[in-house]
């Protein structure tokens, strides 16, 4: 096997605390043909020091994309993966770590799989902020073990890959676009578009440390990216596999009052496995009173 370059991304921002242990993790990796990218987004916590100190400290060869202003992890991302120059590419954030193998089993995995595998994930560990391993969060497993075909059609009924054990094509992950801040869940925005031309494939061997972090997710935050899942899921699904579910969670938005955004509204007009009534009623935002007058006509 060649070993090919291998572009690492970390980035960062309020991660002071955790940047050694994830950096360690790539100094000790035993795939050695790697290009560094370290970006941090304005940390208020000094992070881009922590970098610029171990960087010195461990004479490891680095390119730098540190912020004065932040901006968010989307321009942060496309500014870094535009420097990189590694045949596959790896994006992780600096709170996150990786097993000393993880680099090497997935250039190999990639390297046998064939052109038409855009991507590749393995199982990873879950840790709390002192970094003991505590109870996984996902079978991965069960999710990821499957035939490549398989797991082709399965993603679209949801997230089942952990971004920070992904290794990419780095000419797919180009060849797919941008990241795009409009979108929290823009991971998975990510899998789906590569999943359109490529298969996936998977490792199942725990060789990354995924932090978990005791802080909850907002109830606004938790809701976005609820309604974001769906839109991609509209975007996404050719032949009605989550057509329920959609439909389903649209109603229940609508019913919750919630408001649509426009790409929403749009998408859901344009899903061919739509509820027509429900359909009318989120396009022109009517109000429940006359959905349920719909309901005798439709």
């Amino acid at each position: 096997m060649e070993n090919p370059l291998v572009t690492v991304v970390v980035v960062s921002y309020n991660h002071s605390r955790f940047i050694r242990e994830n950096l360690d993790s790539i100094k000790n990796q035993t795939y050695k043909n790697i290009q560094l990218i370290v970006g941090d987004d304005a940390s208020p916590d000094h992070s881009a020091d922590v970098i610029e100190q171990w960087l010195q400290e461990n004479s490891f060869p680095a390119e730098k994309n540190f912020h004065t202003k932040n901006t968010g992890l989307a321009t942060m991302l496309n500014e870094c993966v535009a420097l990189a120059k590694g045949k596959y590419i790896k994006l992780i954030a600096a709170d996150d770590f990786l097993h000393p193998e993880a680099i090497e089993k997935s250039v190999e995995k990639l390297e046998y799989s064939g052109e038409e595998f855009g991507m590749l994930f393995t199982n990873t560990h879950t840790i709390d902020n002192d970094s003991i391993i505590i109870d996984d969060i996902a079978d991965y497993d069960t999710l990821g073990n499957v035939d490549p075909y398989v797991f082709r059609k399965e993603l679209v009924k949801g997230n089942r890959i952990a971004a920070l054990t992904v290794m990419l094509r780095t000419d797919v992950l180009k060849e797919t676009g941008k990241y795009d801040s409009r979108f929290t869940v823009e991971d998975y925005f990510r899998w789906l578009k590569i999943n359109e031309k490529y298969l996936t494939a998977y490792i199942p061997e725990k060789l990354a440390y995924y932090r978990l972090h005791p802080e909850n997710i907002s109830k606004v935050k938790a809701e976005k990216i609820e309604m974001e899942t769906i839109l991609l899921q509209m975007m996404f699904d050719k032949d009605g596999t989550v057509k329920e579910r959609i439909n389903v969670q649209t109603l229940k938005f609508y019913l919750e009052g919630r408001k649509f955004p426009p790409e929403y509204r749009l998408a859901y007009s344009k899903y061919p496995f739509h509820i027509k009534r429900l359909s009318l009623a989120v396009k022109n935002r009517l109000p429940l009173s006359l959905y349920k007058l719909l309901n005798k006509f439709i």
